[in-house]
């Protein structure tokens, strides 16, 4: 399996509900296609470069999951056909990747942030 980054730049005037649907529905569509969602980082809305479909502004999403390129290949057609979705693209991060083993370093990582944030609160209640 190879590892790949989507990165969604979405319609900036949907309500809340309508994002969550466009989340649920991509990340649904790689777990259908037997893809390994990591993560899906919502970045918020951010202003543009430059306009987009006549939008100066943008709701950035970014999808990290573990594939074959087939999952790819559906993904960015779906996305391609969603008038939600203003542009889209997909990056290649790793080769011959190991689902179980990203599963176990990200919740490794979660752990130490977790750890990290109750010693901060510590240290700040402490003062």
């Amino acid at each position: 399996m190879k590892r790949y980054e989507t990165i969604c730049i979405v319609n900036p005037n949907l309500d809340a509900d309508s994002l969550k649907e466009v989340v649920a529905k991509f990340s649904g569509l790689i777990q259908k296609l037997k893809g390994y969602l990591f993560e899906v980082n919502e970045w918020g809305k951010r202003k543009l470069a430059y306009e987009v479909k006549r939008f100066d502004k943008g709701y950035y999403l970014v999808l990290d999951f573990c594939g074959l390129p087939v999952v790819v290949r559906e993904l960015e057609r779906s996305l391609k056909l969603d008038d939600r979705i203003l542009k889209y693209i997909t990056v290649k991060i790793g080769e011959d990747v190991d689902p179980e083993d990203l599963v176990g370093k990200g919740q490794e990582k979660e752990d130490k942030r977790e750890e990290s944030h109750k010693e901060s609160t510590k240290k700040d209640n402490g003062l």
